[in-house]
Order: structure tokens, then C-alpha cells, then sequence
């Protein structure tokens, strides 16, 4: 097998692709292989580099490719389609995303399901031969916009990690910026508005900081992490959005 993350994150796509009975062109599989390393964070490659997969595939992993001519094309395709270099079909990413959504949709949370909505249909797109825009494989009514969703992301990573933040907000156009050292516990849907549960250290108080509001956040790893004492909740993220 491949000695680098990068190479076997690529052979795991085209593994997939090739099981695919449409067939597709080197140029096509480049394609897609470059749009699924980027969501991973890998570089992308060039088309000679899968054309080297492609012989890996056949004289390393000893696996039967078909290769149909349409026109001037050439298309790619395993002989056996249940073949496979793999016996786990899923990568430890992808199994993390759908603990993610499976959770989400348990415990109806429309925050973490959106967030994990776009990446997690184009992830197993291939897999599942859906297509994400037609058939998407986690619905929600509204996704939120570009900007709510970074947000939203960065409070979740910082209430899952423990990890204490410094914010900035603004709660209307007469008040003057605050900024303080918040704890942050969990995130309430209050229709139709968000709100961050929180310790807010600066004031030694509980708060309740509508999201919409906040116009900076900030790590603070040099600040020891104070546990939840405020809010009568069993440690929801803990149990149920764990990251392991």
C-alpha cells in the first residue's frame, strides 16, 4: 500500500471511481480526486500523477481495469465491480462526519447539520452514486449564510475543545462595543434567534450573548478553562458531539 497520507487518500477515491460502471477519464478522476483532497487539506495533483495511480492499481494491486474508448476518450472502469484495494470503505474523516450528522439529526440541531450538510453530501457522493444537489443525504429547511456559518463554527469548535475566547459584541447601535472573557458552554436556539451560553469571566456572571451580535472571537490558551456551574445541563457536547 501507499506509504503517505496523500497517496492514500487519492487511492481511496479512485478505488471508488473505478467501481463506478459509467467509467471515467483520467482528466475526469483528476477532477474529482483534486476537489475531495482539498476538502481534506491534501494539495492537488496532476493528471500524470493519477495516470502513475492508475498503473499502481493494475500491476502493483494486481487489480483487472477496463478501459472503453468513446470517441476520442478513454474511460476507466474496475472489471469486477464489487473489486476494491480496501477493505474499509470509509476513511476515519468520513466516519467522523457522519457521527457528526447522525447526531445533529438525533437531537435536531439545526446548527451542526447545516455545517455539515454541503461537506458531508459531496464527501459520499461518490460513494452513495447520489447526486448532493438533487438527492442530499442530510436536509435541513435553511442553511445559514456564509457568515453565520464561520461563526457558528468557531463557537462550536471552542465549546467542544473547552477552549476559553475573548469576544467582541455589539448589541445594538446606542451601546458601545464590549469586549470580555467568556467560558463558552453550549449554544441555545431561542426562535428565531441564537444565543451563546456562557461564564463571562470578566464580569464573573452568566450570559446569555445573542450570536448575531458577536463581531469577534478570539482564542485565549493562556486562560485555564472554568466548567460549567451556571447552566442546569448535563454536559450535552460531551456526550453527544465528541470528537473521538
Amino acid at each position: 500500500m501507499a506509504n503517505t497520507k496523500l497517496s492514500i487518500a487519492r487511492e481511496i477515491i479512485i478505488d471508488r471511481l473505478l467501481r463506478d460502471r459509467c467509467g471515467y477519464t483520467v482528466y475526469e478522476i483528476t477532477k474529482k480526486v483534486n476537489a475531495s483532497l482539498e476538502m481534506d487539506g491534501f494539495r492537488k495533483v496532476t493528471v500524470n500523477a493519477i495516470r502513475f495511480d492508475l498503473q499502481n492499481f493494475k500491476y502493483l494491486y494486481k487489480q483487472k481495469i477496463h478501459v472503453e474508448r468513446r470517441g476520442y476518450c478513454l474511460y476507466y472502469m474496475y472489471e469486477d465491480e464489487n473489486a476494491t484495494i480496501f477493505n474499509n470503505a470509509l476513511t476515519a474523516g468520513e466516519l467522523r462526519h457522519l457521527h457528526f450528522a447522525l447526531m445533529s439529526i438525533r437531537f435536531v440541531d439545526p446548527i451542526q447539520g447545516s455545517l455539515t450538510y454541503l461537506e458531508l453530501s459531496n464527501r459520499l457522493s461518490d460513494m452513495l452514486h447520489v447526486d448532493p444537489a438533487n438527492d442530499p443525504i442530510v436536509l435541513y429547511k435553511r442553511i445559514p449564510s456564509e457568515s453565520d456559518q464561520r461563526r457558528f463554527k468557531a463557537l462550536y469548535q471552542h465549546i467542544s475543545d473547552k477552549k476559553p475566547a475573548t469576544i467582541t459584541y455589539k448589541l445594538n447601535a446606542e451601546k458601545p462595543e464590549q469586549k470580555i472573557l467568556v467560558h463558552p458552554y453550549y449554544i441555545l436556539c431561542d426562535i428565531p434567534n441564537y444565543y451563546l451560553l456562557c461564564h463571562d469571566a470578566t464580569n464573573d456572571v452568566a450570559a446569555k450573548i445573542p450570536i448575531s451580535k458577536i463581531l469577534r472571537l478570539v482564542s485565549s490558551p493562556e486562560t485555564k478553562f472554568i466548567p460549567n456551574h451556571d447552566f442546569p445541563l448535563q454536559d450535552f457536547y460531551t456526550k453527544h458531539l465528541s470528537r473521538g
